[in-house]
């Protein structure tokens, strides 16, 4: 009798484990798959990414079908005592630490890294060098330089490379302000994050600028036109803007930058 109920609190356990690990990856599916539907999956990885992150959708969907489909190997009963209750209490606080981030997936709408996280990891002070090749010096010899999302790498290569050469040439570029506790009153930089692979190492890149900026918000987009000159940032030489004009923007639907460099040390 003693041999049965061990067979039977066995079987119920293992039952137990298979239908949560089977609930453990259809909440990981759902959760991957309602990022995806939203448009928030390429604030957490970038869009090289995403076909890998829906055939683990797949995956994560056959898995759970299969490991809750599995049935009870053996059934006896007895009227023996049985810790099962505390085993499975157990394991059920052994997966939470699974399920909590499956649940944020779900709740959470806003995943931007915050003000302190980006404060703490500063502006990227390496040299950011394009992979693709390009007509090296164009931007940084043109009369007027204008940033987009295209072509943001080219000119950060650009104006490091010429930084002797840049002096009062006029610069437009849009992007989000950042401070850190040690810049002036009259100073900001104007930044945006990339991502390579996922959140994990995103970056931030930026200029320094500097001028009548107190009124504005640090996180506010804004679109800002100014000169450029030869400064530093934590010993690092870099572009500065003086600025000239600033226009408060809304953020665009895609904030991140999608680099294709090599970072320099």
């Amino acid at each position: 009798m003693q041999a049965d109920c061990s067979v039977r609190g066995a079987s119920d356990e293992t039952f137990f484990i298979q239908r949560l690990e089977g609930l453990l990856l259809l909440g990981l599916g759902l959760m991957i798959f309602k990022l995806y539907v939203s448009g928030y999956l390429t604030k957490l990885i970038a869009p090289k990414m995403v076909p890998y992150a829906l055939a683990a959708l797949f995956a994560f969907l056959v898995i759970s079908l299969l490991r809750m489909k599995k049935q009870k190997q053996v059934e006896q009963h007895c009227d023996c005592g049985s810790n099962g209750e505390s085993s499975s209490s157990a394991l059920v606080l052994k997966y939470s630490l699974f399920f909590l981030p499956i649940l944020l997936g779900f709740i959470l709408t806003d995943f931007t890294l915050s003000g302190e996280v980006l404060a703490k990891r500063g502006m990227a002070k390496q040299q950011a060098q394009m992979v693709s090749s390009y007509d090296s010096g164009k931007h940084a010899h043109g009369e007027k330089i204008s940033v987009t999302d295209d072509n943001y790498f080219e000119v950060l290569d650009d104006l490091l490379n010429n930084l002797d050469t840049i002096e009062g040439k006029e610069i437009e570029i849009s992007g989000f302000i950042y401070r850190e506790d040690t810049f002036t009153k009259k100073q900001m930089a104007i930044s945006r994050l990339s991502m390579s692979c996922c959140v994990v190492d995103a970056t931030l890149y930026g200029y320094m600028v500097n001028g009548n900026v107190e009124g504005m918000k640090t996180n506010d987009w804004y679109t800002i036109t100014g000169t450029l000159k030869k400064g530093s940032y934590k010993g690092e030489p870099v572009p500065v803007i003086d600025l000239k004009e600033s226009k408060k923007i809304k953020a665009p639907e895609e904030a991140y930058l999608y680099e294709n460099v090599q970072i320099i040390q």
